[in-house]
């Protein structure tokens, strides 16, 4: 069977954002992620030259599917309920869909805030303008704690990700949600 290149990258892609999903950055070793890819160890470093790049690899198409799928509905809304609805089910279903993508996002996050090195300035920054555009769309009824409410909802629908399936459901996030936007 011939693969092709781009599709070994894939492959151990996908391998990364499974072991960074569920276990911290630091407890991730390229040898953990070799066995899930079925690969030798020297080809991850092949296309990846350091765990920190491919962790931002990882985050990146993680983050980049979370941004497409709450922001590719919302912006298109006019009314401001319709478009704060419509963004937080859009962030709800994504964390129904891919919770290993929100995993992966969520379970690194505090890092990015402490780290130094290029790849963690990059997830800052892609982070902190995902909660300003969550914020911009929260902030014509919320006026000047928009950006704190904003950090808020990441927080919760992020942190819900983390816990154990059945804690505490999506629709139990949402509810939360959309009755606190209500008031």
């Amino acid at each position: 069977m011939t693969i092709r290149t781009n599709g070994i990258r894939e492959i151990i892609l996908e391998a990364a954002r499974e072991a960074f999903s569920s276990k911290s950055y630091g407890d991730v070793s390229m040898e953990d992620i070799a066995k899930i890819a079925n690969v030798k160890k020297p080809l991850i470093y092949y296309y990846f030259p350091s765990k920190s790049e491919l962790f931002k690899a990882a985050w990146d198409e993680a983050f980049h599917k979370l941004e497409d799928k709450v922001f590719g509905v919302s912006e298109n809304d006019g009314k401001y309920v319709k478009k704060a609805k419509s963004l937080l089910r859009s962030y709800i279903d994504f964390l129904r869909n891919d919770r290993q993508s929100l995993r992966l996002i969520e379970r690194e996050k505090n890092r990015f805030y402490s780290e130094k090195g290029s790849s963690w300035e990059h997830i800052k920054k892609e982070y902190d303008g995902f909660v300003n555009r969550v914020a911009d769309v929260l902030s014509s009824e919320i006026d000047s704690n928009s950006a704190e409410y904003a950090r808020a909802v990441t927080d919760i629908v992020g942190s819900s990700a983390l816990l154990p399936d059945g804690q505490m459901s999506p629709d139990t996030v949402e509810l939360i949600i959309i009755k606190s936007l209500a008031r």
